[in-house]
Parts: C-alpha cells; structure tokens; sequence
C-alpha cells in the first residue's frame, strides 16, 4: 500500500516502504496527489475543479492536457489502482492501495473515536522527532 504522510514531515512511500522521490521532486503533482488524497475522505474530485486549482493561467485544452500528463505521471510513479477515474470527469485515489494519515485522522475524528485519532498522530509524532 503506497502512503503519504502530511502530519508532521511530508513522506510518500511505495508499497515496499521506499521513498517515492520521483513524485516529492515534482512539486505541482504531488500537490495534485495531496490534494486528491485529502479530497478522497469527501470522494472523488472533479477534473474542471482541479483544471481550475492547478492550471488557472491555461485555457481548458492546455489546462485538460497539463492533468492528463499529471494523471500519467502518477500512475506510473505510483503503480496501478492508486489513482482512480471515473468516468471522463471525476478522479480520486484507491482506499484499497493508498492511505493518507490526514485522512484517517480525519475519519476516526468523525466516527468519535478520538483516542484511535489520537494515537495515530502520536505515533506519527514520535517518528518525526
């Protein structure tokens, strides 16, 4: 399972525990990868939402071209089923193969139970350190 860590020090690590330092040097899509992981809580994204986010100074065919490169990227970076689409215009990434600790905080917050939140992000803590 591939994982991205945002509370504390940003790390993106592959399914084998190694760093994905091919996605952290490329700041707008991991960005993008951020983005559609914390999204993923809420379910997937819209591609013109994202268009406008990332690519605002583009008009849309440059903008839909610049994501679908981004998107590529990914899921190359990332291996199969992380990044998901649905349909033309939707995208978000796999419960099954990608986990986001701001996201499972984020989910055990809102299920009530704080204590397994709050354990999450101390062990995440205590790693940092």
């Amino acid at each position: 399972m591939t994982e991205l860590r945002t509370l504390g020090a940003l790390t993106l690590r592959g399914s084998d525990g190694s760093e994905l330092r091919a996605v952290l040097t490329q700041p707008k899509r991991f960005a993008l990868l951020t983005y559609l992981a914390l999204a993923n809580s809420h379910g997937f994204c819209r591609r013109d939402t994202i268009v406008g986010l990332f690519w605002p100074e583009m008009d849309q065919e440059h903008a839909r071209n610049a994501l679908r490169q981004a998107v590529w990227f990914l899921r190359r970076a990332l291996g199969d089923g992380v990044v998901l689409g649905r349909g033309e215009d939707e995208l978000g990434v796999s419960e099954e193969h990608f986990r986001c600790d701001a996201t499972a905080f984020e989910r055990a917050c809102a299920a009530g139970r704080p204590a397994e939140a709050s354990c999450a992000f101390s062990r995440r803590r205590a790693r940092v350190r």
